[in-house]
């Protein structure tokens, strides 16, 4: 078989492998949420969400192939090399065995497991159901050449199929009318909908799951590197595709559901009750199976992405197995911690991930007009991160005193969790007068 044939049965599996990697914890219980507060104004919250959280991630992973390597340090090299490596360890770290990878197991306990256990058996319950969690994520992510196999074609379809009935419900037998919205999505829907869109995480992964696609589909033979290019962008926009019906989905599901159950702040048990309402007992177990699978292909893809990048960067140290097993054991110490304490640790951290992360992908794919310049890139990425960092302070609550009153009073978006946007627009502006000045 060709490659050009061999590419053409990989473009869906691989894409079905990529929404899977993206479709994962925060993916399932914030849209519903963002749609029962945005009300009426779902259609522009859902919009700025999709941005943040599939287009975004789509142009990571273009942006990654683009780069035709398997580092995601190529993407941030020209700022510099120390930076480089920092940031994208910091961000494995984040959206790895700190964060994002424990947060899949406290999910699909919570949300699917939970209504089976007896009260007072939680504890001893998740402490055995992510160590058995996190056993299967090791046996499939410890061989990457059979990821695309196992959750592309096997899998992904599992959880679309579940998925694909209670959206059905949903659509053609709604609940109730939508309501009004409420708090920040009736004055800033657009805005308040795309900072949701950072707790799944898709973003700054999207680095990470780009390169482990490449190193997947060099897996399977193809080597040709404009073909895996055009493979991993072609699978990639399916992916989105599929994301942002089933976000809309989930939007309208949560927008339809305030009538009968009221505002609730927890998507997970708002997601039990609407099963519930749907499917009676049956609905709990429709719910455990969405989400188990949600949140094992997350997990398996996370692990697998990030100990292939510590494989790369530290190849000497350790092999990919090693990573993997470490990441699976740490995991599943901090995903006993409990749900509301990893997301309360997390949104500032993203605050400050995020941000940057947006600047370099954009950078990246504006590599026609900025050509990877180190005079562009070191003063944008500099003034971005300095803003980030005030951004994640603000959200962790921080007092930082007058320098706060002086940010809120004269950088533009602060006070909504963008002040960052000014300052990475002004270092471009220096960075092409840098470079105009040294010709």
């Amino acid at each position: 078989m060709t490659d050009n044939k061999a590419s053409l049965t990989l473009i869906l599996p691989i894409a079905l492998m990529l929404f899977s990697f993206f479709f994962g914890a925060g993916n399932f219980i914030f849209p519903p949420i963002l749609g029962q507060q945005s009300g009426d104004n779902m259609l522009v919250a859902i919009l700025g969400f999709c941005i943040s959280g599939v287009g975004l991630p789509l142009t990571g992973v273009i942006a990654m192939a683009l780069t035709r390597s398997d580092n995601p340090e190529t993407m941030v090299n020209p700022v510099s090399k120390m930076y480089a490596k920092a940031l994208i360890i910091i961000t494995s770290l984040t959206i790895g065995p700190f964060f994002a990878i424990p947060r899949t197991a406290a999910v699909s306990f919570d949300t699917g497991i939970l209504a089976f256990i007896p009260a007072g058996w939680e504890s001893n319950a998740l402490m055995v159901y992510s160590f058995l969690f996190f056993s299967v994520t090791y046996f499939l992510a410890v061989n990457p050449s059979k990821i695309i196999d196992n959750i592309g074609k096997i899998l992904t379809p599992m959880l679309l199929t579940c998925l694909g009935i209670l959206i059905t419900f949903v659509i053609f037998k709604p609940m109730g009318a939508v309501q009004g919205a409420v708090g920040d999505y009736a004055s800033i829907p657009f805005f308040k909908g795309f900072q949701e869109g950072y707790n799944t995480m898709d973003l700054l992964a999207s680095m990470l799951f780009g390169a482990a696609t490449i190193n997947a589909i060099e897996a399977k033979g193809i080597l040709n590197q404009k073909l895996l290019t055009k493979l991993c962008i072609y699978s990639g926009i399916i992916a989105a595709l599929f994301l942002a019906v089933i976000y809309g989905s989930l939007t309208y599901m949560g927008a339809s559901s305030v009538g009968l159950m009221g505002l609730m702040q927890n998507g997970g048990q708002l997601l039990s009750n609407i099963t519930n309402h749907y499917f009676d007992w049956y609905g709990k177990v429709i719910l455990a199976l969405i989400i188990f699978f949600a949140c094992l292909t997350t997990s398996i893809g996370v692990t697998s992405s990030v100990s292939g990048y510590f494989n790369v960067v530290f190849k000497e140290k350790m092999q990919y197995d090693r990573y993997v097993a470490i990441i699976c054991i740490f995991s599943f110490v901090v995903s006993n911690v409990g749900l509301s304490k990893l997301i309360q640790f997390a949104i500032p951290v993203l605050c400050i991930l995020y941000p940057i992360t947006i600047v370099v992908v954009l950078l990246n794919l504006g590599n026609a007009i900025f050509h990877r310049d180190p005079k562009i890139y070191r003063p944008c990425m500099f003034f971005t991160t300095i803003f980030a960092i005030f951004d994640g302070l603000r959200a962790s609550g921080t007092n930082i005193g007058f320098v706060g009153d002086l940010l809120s009073a004269y950088v533009p978006l602060y006070d909504i969790g963008f002040g960052w946007i000014t300052p990475c627009l002004l270092g471009i502006v220096v960075g092409f007068i840098w470079k105009s000045v040294s010709k």
